[in-house]
């Protein structure tokens, strides 16, 4: 590469031909199946990574004016297509070759050369193998113009604009230092530990579960809810904000828990070793945050969402924006291409799990947007020659504050445990009857679906009494007054009293007067008016108390 244009100075084409192989790792190897392409460029650059194989021709007008492009499209697709061994395959698809012709000079870009490099590009899908773009750079007004997709905005269109623009950078300070990263990943300790602690909470799941699984292992919604599922009512009507992180440790079902687990394990054994612990920590509380406030926003204030995916998509997009940190080449883009098919299909809302649960994809969105922009700002602010990314000890506080916060969670979930237990055997509030003749009808059934519901047996016992049935009220209306616990922690004392003054009024009718008493004591000793106290009143049960 010494060609020099017509008043000896190293042409354009050169300079950006040494910028291509210093900052985006392409070579000057080529391979025998590019043969052809030698005698109508004068530059041919490759690039290898393992899974793509590029090809750049540059034409070079600044040292040759008149010189064009002069190859079909035709030939050129059929010397992609013998090129298709150098590219690797992803998920057992063939990745396709890309070949780049560029004609670079200090001639104005005109439309008889812009048609006549368009006639390269085929119109093809997206499985086309091999994929040809045409590019002009005009070097005296730094213009470029590409059949690229959005004029190649994403195909390296800035990069070249900026070299026509800036002072040109001497050769010997072209090849920067190359950054620092640990040669060796490391055992990923907290990655392991956070699957013990996924396992751990599982087990905790099954072990507390409330009602019958459904599924593989799967809880029933009323263990998810009492464990610390998320849900929107929850969170900012009754102030639970605890669901944020607990929600984060629990799981639908088995197959969650190991797909979410394999996915962090694979990203754990990368990350961890990269960014160090502090960051991977700290990384995954904040899209464990992030993707529980994204669900909270966009699903149904109905839903219910439970899972690590959250986490797992920030450590996920973190990683991506990290790799970058590795120079082009196999290194990189085997870490991309691994953390692309995992990412991508994550955050594409096609599917709904086979239970028939929802996917949620805004909790994914929203940890991986988190996670991209945080993996965004440790890229930027990481210095060259630093192992780990700056910032550690706002890494290490916030690992530190989102440990306080998973185990803060534990605290409200243990004191509520127990009521969202017994809400299991309480008469679901769309069936309680409607009226008297509804409670009568339903008594029976009520009583056999729900025996340590209170009120069942007070429809009961109602009914029974309607009918003369003595014996069978007073059984009915002692086992409501037995289930003691509920009728403290699920009812107000009204109940209670209810049950109470039944029952004591039946046993003064059955000539109990002692025993009426004894029953109707609380009541007395609490209600100072009302038709409770006005009935014992009149058969002078609280006078005669002691």
């Amino acid at each position: 590469m010494e060609t020099e244009s017509s008043d000896g100075a190293e042409t354009f084409a050169v300079y950006l031909a040494k910028q291509f192989i210093a900052k985006k790792g392409f070579v000057t190897d080529t391979v025998p199946e590019l043969a052809d392409l030698a005698p109508v460029s004068d530059i041919i650059l490759t690039r290898s990574d393992g899974v793509t194989f590029q090809v750049i021709c540059m034409i070079d007008r600044e040292a040759n004016p008149e010189k064009r492009f002069e190859m079909s499209r035709d030939a050129v697709e059929e010397i992609g297509k013998q090129c298709l061994q150098y590219s690797g395959t992803v998920s057992g698809n063939k990745m396709p070759i890309t070949i780049q012709i560029m004609e670079i000079g200090r001639t104005p870009i005109i439309a008889t050369d812009r048609d006549r490099l368009k006639a390269l590009k085929r119109r093809r899908s997206i499985f086309s193998k091999v994929v040809i773009s045409a590019w002009i750079l005009d070097t005296t007004t730094a213009s470029v113009w590409s059949s690229s997709a959005f004029s190649g905005l994403f195909a390296g269109r800035r990069f070249m604009e900026r070299l026509m623009r800036a002072p040109r950078v001497p050769g010997a300070e072209l090849q920067e230092p190359a950054p620092a990263v640990i040669a060796h990943e490391r055992f990923p300790t907290l990655t392991v530990m956070l699957l013990a602690v996924l396992a751990a909470v599982f087990t905790w799941q099954q072990i507390y579960g409330i009602g019958p699984s459904t599924g593989l292992l799967a809880p029933s919604i009323q263990t998810l809810i009492a464990l610390g599922a998320l849900n929107r009512n929850l969170v900012f009507e009754s102030g639970e904000w605890y669901r944020i992180f607990s929600s984060t440790l629990l799981h639908r079902d088995l197959v969650h828990l190991l797909l979410n687990g394999l996915a962090l394990y694979l990203v754990g054994t990368v990350l961890e070793s990269l960014v160090g612990r502090a960051w991977f920590v700290a990384l995954f509380v904040i899209g464990a945050v992030g993707g529980a406030l994204m669900s909270l926003a966009l699903n149904p204030a109905t839903a219910f969402s439970v899972g690590a995916s959250g986490a797992i998509m920030g450590l996920l997009a973190a990683a991506l924006a990290c790799s970058f940190r590795f120079p082009a080449g196999p290194i990189r883009m085997r870490m991309q291409t691994g953390l692309l098919q995992v990412l991508i299909p994550a955050l594409i809302p096609i599917a709904v799990s086979r239970t028939g649960q929802h996917i949620d994809f805004a909790g994914h969105l929203g940890g991986a947007l988190i996670g991209a922009l945080v993996g965004l700002g440790m890229l930027k602010t990481w210095r060259g020659s630093s192992l780990l990314p700056s910032f550690r000890s706002f890494a290490e506080l916030v690992s530190l504050g989102g440990f306080a916060a998973f185990a803060f969670a534990f605290f409200p979930i243990a004191s509520e445990y127990q009521s969202y237990k017994l809400e299991l055997i309480l008469i679901p509030n769309d069936q309680l009857p409607k009226s008297y003749a509804d409670a009568q009808s339903q008594s029976s059934d009520l009583v056999a679906r729900f025996p340590h519901d209170p009120r069942s047996h007070l429809f009961h016992a109602t009914t029974l009494l309607e009918k003369r049935d003595l014996v069978g009220a007073e059984q009915e209306l002692r086992a409501g007054l037995a289930e003691d616990g509920v009728l403290k922690s699920k009812f107000s004392p009204e109940l209670e009293f209810r049950l109470r003054t039944m029952l004591a009024l039946l046993l003064l009718d059955r000539r109990e007067p002692d025993e009426a008493r004894a029953v109707a004591l609380r009541v007395c000793s609490e209600l100072t008016s009302g038709p409770m106290r006005d009935a014992l009143d009149k058969v002078r049960l609280c006078n005669l108390a002691p």
